[in-house]
């Protein structure tokens, strides 16, 4: 599915950041402030920070033999494996953040109502570990399906939720737990966008790789630390191995700096 991203002329950077002034902090202060408060804590007190990409080659055996105690995860919009994260003994302990994506200009974001969505797993998810809710450039809307720009991209089931409950919504009104995050961050002013492409901008996952690097930064500089958080990319492809790409990514440049990574930092690629 294209996945169309969201003007950012306005340069929001999340709910708690409007009384802060982004000139005079630092863009990995600004980073870390990004998140939620309780991913900000867990942070403070793991090891090791692992992205999950929606990709279908990663089975539950491999992640319950690849993750740990002292993991954070990062998962993305209409996420897989709900069900896994939600209920297994270790993985369902674990801290997560979600980020979901801004559809375009519309009210809508991806992986929450009325598109395909999570939304009775992440309640469970809630129950059981610090949970991060990351929006891209604006708060829940609350949207209709009536406000959905592209209502066949998604057929209506009887599993899909089409409504947010109050228990969510209650998460997406506590800055513990939710959080907006502009899709122009300075983590990211270095982007070589196609002007050519409306919203044109980072990939969810280079977004987020970027934000929680400089993240990972600001957290060594106060701590004073000498080994930083890990970071592990699980399942982010190169562009000539899925035709699930979408043209307004630079993917050339995402793939040339991550074919590079910095020191702790692990991508694993499958297909």
């Amino acid at each position: 599915m294209q996945t169309s991203i969201a003007s950012t002329n306005d340069p929001i950077f999340n709910n708690r950041e409007a009384d802060v002034d982004v000139n005079v902090i630092s863009k990995e202060a600004s980073a870390f402030m990004s998140l939620p408060t309780n991913i900000q804590t867990a942070l403070k007190q793991k090891r090791r920070i692992v992205f999950i990409a929606n990709n279908p080659s990663i089975s539950t055996t491999q992640l319950e033999a690849l993750l740990q105690p002292d993991d954070v995860l990062v998962l993305f919009n209409h996420f897989i494996h709900a069900d896994f994260f939600a209920n297994h003994p270790l993985v369902s302990t674990l801290p997560k953040l979600l980020f979901f994506r801004q559809i375009g200009d519309s009210k809508l974001h991806f992986g929450l109502p009325p598109k395909s969505n999570n939304v009775g797993v992440i309640k469970r998810m809630a129950k059981s570990a610090p949970l991060g809710l990351l929006l891209s450039n604006q708060s829940y809307q609350f949207p209709t399906p009536e406000d959905d720009p592209s209502p066949n991209d998604d057929p209506i089931t009887d599993d899909r939720i089409l409504v947010i409950p109050p228990a969510v919504k209650a998460l997406l009104q506590s800055t513990q737990h939710h959080s907006v995050l502009s899709e122009s961050h300075p983590v990211v002013t270095d982007y070589p966008s196609f002007k050519e492409i409306h919203s044109s901008a980072p990939s969810s996952g280079f977004l987020l790789y970027r934000l929680l690097l400089a993240a990972r930064a600001h957290l060594q500089d106060i701590e004073q630390t000498a080994l930083p958080l890990r970071l592990l990319m699980l399942g982010f492809n190169d562009n000539d191995k899925t035709a699930h790409f979408w043209q307004g990514h630079n993917w050339e440049f995402e793939r040339r700096e991550m074919s590079a990574p910095p020191p702790e930092v692990e991508v694993i690629r499958q297909y």
